[in-house]
């Protein structure tokens, strides 16, 4: 088995979608078989493994018996287990529905190793620019101010980069809030693939569907590619996003209402960034 260039694949996820973690290994393996080296499956507690692929579960929650731990703490333990200096990101529900460009992956790694490169959105579907010109004609520069420059869509991530961006304290939409803030100050490269040539649906280097769970119930457009792939799931137990309820104000502003002292320490430490670094 060769190693591929100086990457790991981390795949993010909780013991609560286990149920994605089948689908999601079947179609890795069936459209992305060039790869052959680890894949980080960030799980609490749970092992998981699937024929002919290198998983390693991560289990974090095993290193805190006593509580449950964040979704920031989890992904910095997993990114501190991982030896390979690039990181691609994933989550567990970014479901494969066609052959990956390995060797563009490769050339891009490559050239974070060489260059100065320290993340590269590997889709269209994060930031919207605007864009600065960039030597590469795969790629385009991000904007300091573009929003989304820091996004948990699928993305090559240098890991020490990607570590200093995670607040212990923040979920996943507080961290692309927040990390794009962040990376207003602080001074590293986002690039993102060229847009007038990977395109959502007609030309994608990881095609999978953006994102196979929303508000914990299953996308419709899951079902087309699980019954072309013979995958079978009960969709009942979670139910279809678009039959979901509507949750009511009191709950929206009680949500709001909790997240106040987290927004309020991402923010005051935005400002110490810009003031005290």
């Amino acid at each position: 088995m060769t190693k591929n260039s100086n990457y790991s694949i981390l795949v993010n996820t909780t013991d609560s979608f286990e149920d994605c973690w089948i689908p999601f290994f079947t179609l890795f393996k069936k459209y992305w078989a060039d790869y052959t080296d680890k894949i980080y499956l960030n799980t609490e507690t749970k092992v998981f493994s699937f024929p002919g692929l290198n998983i390693i579960s991560v289990q974090n929650n095993k290193l805190t018996p006593t509580e449950n731990i964040t979704w920031s703490q989890c992904l910095i333990k997993a990114l501190e287990s991982i030896e390979d200096n690039i990181v691609l990101y994933m989550q567990e529900d970014y479901f494969i529905k066609s052959n990956v460009k390995n060797k563009i992956i490769e050339e891009f790694v490559s050239m974070m190793n060489e260059k100065n490169i320290d993340c590269i959105h590997l889709t269209d579907q994060n930031t919207s620019g605007p864009f600065l010109p960039s030597t590469h004609t795969d790629l385009w520069l991000i904007n300091k101010k573009a929003p989304y420059r820091v996004s948990c869509q699928a993305a090559l991530w240098k890991r020490s980069v990607l570590l200093q961006y995670i607040r212990a304290y923040e979920n996943p939409w507080q961290f692309e809030k927040y990390g794009t803030k962040r990376s207003q100050i602080l001074d590293h490269k986002f690039y993102a693939v060229n847009r007038d040539k990977y395109i959502l649906n007609k030309n994608e280097i990881i095609p999978y569907v953006f994102t196979g769970i929303i508000r914990g119930r299953w996308f419709e457009e899951v079902i087309e590619l699980f019954e072309k792939n013979l995958i079978t799931i009960n969709f009942e137990k979670r139910g279809f996003v678009s039959n979901a309820i509507p949750k009511s104000l009191s709950f929206r502003v009680k949500r709001k209402i909790k997240a106040i002292p987290t927004e309020l320490r991402s923010q005051l430490e935005i400002f110490r960034l810009q003031f005290y670094r």
